[in-house]
């Protein structure tokens, strides 16, 4: 409870970006901590996992105070769609990462190269960074780091500082229940994320416009950098004649009202 109102004073100073100058420190920092090995132990990335979700519930008012600031989002829908997706997708990878991180026979072997028993092997990739996106600033900037931290890479976060008030609770979070050197938030708007992308890392993963993704997407290319990028579009919704209209009518509203209508699946007007 400490925790949470020590939050929820911080997040009414204003949000201070990233002196960009200091960037390439900040990225030098989580590769070395990549080659260090010191991610790869599946017990590191639990206890780090177990943290992280400690951290979140921690600050779960503060969370809330800010959703409602940034977006006007309520309390039911700041819970539904950010705090418990993320605690209940820590959860999941949790009880599953041993079971994912051990090797697998390979299959379909030719016959000559069978006596090498070769295996499946999911070694981490290396430092990531994720990109966050405002219309679920919690949901779509933890949930990439959780699979970081799962799959043994270090990560650098750029919240949206189009959800300012939210950035600085992430920030919060990250600071005080992850290992620093692993993991870090650097905050900013355009100069800030071009920083960034002039750092050589091994994924990037982006929530936003197609516009923007193809800045990313041709920076990326330059180093043969892996990506996931997840963008916003259209969602068109086809009711056929033998459909139940009310029931129809009843989804495409919730798609449509849902988070103010920033979500994929809200249905354009005609």
């Amino acid at each position: 409870m400490t925790q949470d109102l020590a939050s929820m004073a911080s997040i009414a100073t204003e949000l201070k970006y990233t002196p960009v100058d200091t960037i390439p420190a900040i990225a030098s920092g989580v590769r070395n901590a990549f080659n260090s090995h010191k991610t790869k132990p599946i017990e590191f990335r639990l206890m780090q996992l177990r943290k992280l979700y400690w951290g979140i519930k921690d600050n779960e008012a503060a969370i809330v105070q800010a959703c409602k600031k940034d977006l006007g989002k309520g309390e039911f829908e700041t819970y539904l769609a950010e705090i418990d997706w993320c605690t209940n997708d820590i959860v999941f990878v949790t009880q599953n990462l041993e079971k994912w991180a051990k090797d697998e026979k390979a299959p379909d072997i030719p016959l000559a190269n069978k006596l090498l028993s070769p295996r499946i092997r999911k070694d981490p990739l290396g430092a990531v960074l994720i990109i966050g996106t405002y219309n679920f600033p919690i949901n779509l900037s933890m949930t990439p780091l959780v699979g970081a931290i799962a799959a043994g890479c270090t990560a650098v976060l750029k919240p949206s500082e189009s959800a300012p008030t939210v950035a600085k609770v992430l920030q919060h979070i990250i600071e005080t229940s992850v290992d620093a050197s692993c993991y870090t938030v650097v905050q900013g708007a355009i100069p800030e994320t071009s920083a960034l992308l002039e750092e050589k890392w091994d994924k990037i993963f982006y929530t936003g416009s197609a516009h923007v993704a193809k800045i990313i997407a041709k920076k990326a290319a330059e180093t043969l950098t892996p990506m996931t990028l997840e963008l916003g579009g259209r969602n068109p919704a086809i009711v056929t004649k033998n459909a139940n209209v009310r029931l129809a009518a009843k989804r495409l509203l919730w798609g449509k009202i849902m988070n103010a209508g920033y979500i994929v699946n809200a249905v354009p007007r005609a």
